[in-house]
């Protein structure tokens, strides 16, 4: 039978292996984001400017911050379950590996649920705008650019960790 740290350490690395996938979500929000200071900066003053390439620089920090959360449960996480479990003293090796690669796989199968909607509505959104002529399709354009990348990498690694995902089970389990 698992005991409860077990199934909260498993726990811990899946959500950590989520984690990472969001900040890889939230990178190209960011980067859309920094392209757009290209655009915009002929139609700001320098003060306008200013404060929105320092809005820049904390939509920058968010992704790189849950990049670090995320590759520090899915490595241990220990502090958290210390403060979880206050001193429980049960040891959690291999079981907690294998709970780890089922919840891997779906949490790779939940990606690629959640990545289903979002795919249609791009290929809409492409046959929409590849069929459109007399209509400004510049806002379809904009979602699709932005999105697309997003629903790729969800959809990418959904796969994987339904597959295998041993790159985040090397970083979890040594």
């Amino acid at each position: 039978m698992f005991q409860p740290t077990v199934f909260f350490q498993a726990g811990l690395k899946i959500i950590g292996v989520l984690t990472i996938i969001w900040s890889l979500t939230h990178v190209v929000s960011v980067v859309y984001s920094f392209y757009s200071i290209y655009n915009l900066s002929d139609l700001m003053t320098n003060v306008d400017l200013t404060n929105y390439r320092l809005s820049l620089i904390f939509q920058a920090a968010y992704p790189v911050l849950l990049m670090a959360f995320g590759i520090y449960l899915l490595k241990s996480g220990e502090s958290i379950i210390q403060f979880a479990f206050r001193g429980a003293d049960e040891k959690y090796g291999a079981m907690a590996g294998e709970l780890f690669m089922l919840f891997m796989k779906l949490s790779g199968l939940v990606l690629i649920i959640y990545s289903i909607p979002k795919a249609f509505q791009l290929v809409a959104n492409v046959m929409f705008v590849s069929s459109a002529k007399l209509v400004d399709t510049s806002v379809q354009m904009d979602f699709i650019i932005h999105n697309l990348v997003i629903t790729v990498i969800q959809l990418l690694l959904g796969v994987y960790l339904l597959k295998n995902g041993k790159v985040f089970y090397k970083i979890g389990f040594k």
